[in-house]
């Protein structure tokens, strides 16, 4: 099967996505399950125009006799509403028996918006997508002795308990139960995990960003797949596939990717997406494309070593020649001088990247944490730096701090 994750796809973005996954797509015409996991679109990025062309995808595939798998993702919510959830009901619509002749040598399309467990090339698969909280409950007390404390972490729970914990803990409880009940299940969800740090990446996560229980990780006989986190990596029985593009100048050198999963050997391949990456780098030499090239091929090693666990075995494809022209880089520089680019980087090469910026070689984050007397130790978990990011935001903008609240909270970024 092939795993198509976190696609954040817009305007911008869109053609370039698209090209390069039906590139992919007829590289390997043998692969009948295509599965699409979740956040389409994007909070700031929202575009009919992207959605509409990416569901025709999904309709290509179907009339090539393709299963194609949708699931729901936090970002594709609009109120209750799922954002291909007319879509869902034209094919509710076409697939009742008066038109099954029409629907004859076609493939299917699965809209999946709340948990379910299918059998897919003979492997057990519980599908669990970002789901609203009134979805699921569940009074289930885990049998396994590495989850129990999920049953006292509910006792825990209070009225005063923030939202996303009570979430979190009905969540987690389901999940035990379907564990529980189907030993040596893959597991394909859209959450974080709580209270670990994993390789490559800055932040922990705790339930009230609304997290699986970390006890998941400690059984070696279930699988767990996400994307959600954008800088893909393994961890013991924990695959997460990123994204397949850079959402932000943020996600500096980091490999995009798409995987074909052979469930009989239980091996991941990637296939590498190029859409925008976004790369970081430093040198006391002017910058050439050769010098480049040879700074995107560590970039490339360094990603693989995220991938390392004894239980998973990941095969990495001949690393594709990278198309300079998509490339966003970023120069770090004592001084930031425009006028003097062209002593930095090969004037060639500067035409040739799609945007160049230069970056001031100093610990901004450093100088930010000490303001608030804050050291970067006791930001463990994501919902330290949103109070950070408030108590900056409050400080600079006094009585205009609500509005900029408004729009922080709509990007979830509060």
């Amino acid at each position: 099967m092939l795993l198509v994750w976190d696609l954040h796809i817009n305007a911008k973005y869109h053609e370039k996505i698209l090209t390069q996954l039906k590139s992919i797509f007829s590289a390997y015409p043998d692969e009948k399950n295509i599965i699409f996991f979740w956040d389409y679109v994007y909070h700031f990025a929202y575009d009919r125009n992207a959605l509409l062309q990416l569901y025709n995808l999904f309709l290509d595939l179907f009339q090539q006799g393709k299963q194609v798998y949708i699931m729901a993702g936090n970002h594709d919510r609009l109120g209750s509403s799922f954002v291909f959830e007319e879509a869902q009901k034209a094919f509710d619509v076409l697939l009742h028996d008066k038109f099954k002749d029409i629907m004859s040598g076609a493939g299917k399309i699965h809209f999946i918006t709340k948990p379910i467990l299918e059998t897919i090339e003979w492997e057990q698969i519980l599908f669990l997508p970002f789901f609203l909280e009134n979805e699921t409950t569940s009074d289930y007390t885990p049998k396994n002795a590495q989850l129990k404390s999920i049953s006292e972490f509910a006792g825990l729970l209070t009225k005063s308990a923030h939202k996303h914990e009570v979430f979190s803990w009905q969540i987690n409880q389901y999940l035990a139960e379907q564990v529980d009940k189907n030993p040596g299940i893959t597991i394909f969800h859209h959450y974080y995990i709580n209270g670990t740090a994993f390789p490559g990446q800055k932040s922990k996560f705790n339930y009230k960003d609304i997290a699986l229980h970390e006890g998941f990780l400690a059984l070696p006989d279930i699988r767990l797949i996400s994307g959600h986190l954008h800088q893909p990596f393994a961890h013991t029985n924990y695959l997460c596939l990123g994204s397949t593009r850079s959402t932000s100048p943020l996600e500096t050198n980091q490999n995009k990717y798409i995987f074909r999963y052979d469930t009989a050997n239980k091996q991941m391949t990637t296939l590498q997406m190029s859409v925008n990456p976004q790369i970081l780098i430093q040198s006391d030499e002017v910058i050439t494309e050769e010098l480049l090239l040879n700074e995107i091929k560590k970039i490339n090693e360094t990603n693989k070593t995220y991938f390392k666990s004894s239980l998973r075995e990941i095969k990495f494809q001949e690393d594709q020649k990278i198309n300079l022209e998509n490339i966003a880089l970023t120069i770090k520089v004592e001084h930031i001088d425009y006028d003097k680019i062209d002593e930095i980087i090969d004037t060639q090469l500067r035409k040739t990247c799609k945007d160049i910026r230069l970056k001031k070689n100093t610990e901004n984050l450093d100088d930010l944490l000490s303001t608030f007397k804050v050291s970067s130790e006791q930001l463990s978990w994501f919902s330290d730096w949103k109070n950070v990011l408030q108590t900056y935001m409050q400080k600079k903008f006094g009585n205009d701090y609500p509005k900029y609240e408004k729009v922080l909270k709509e990007l979830k970024l509060l």
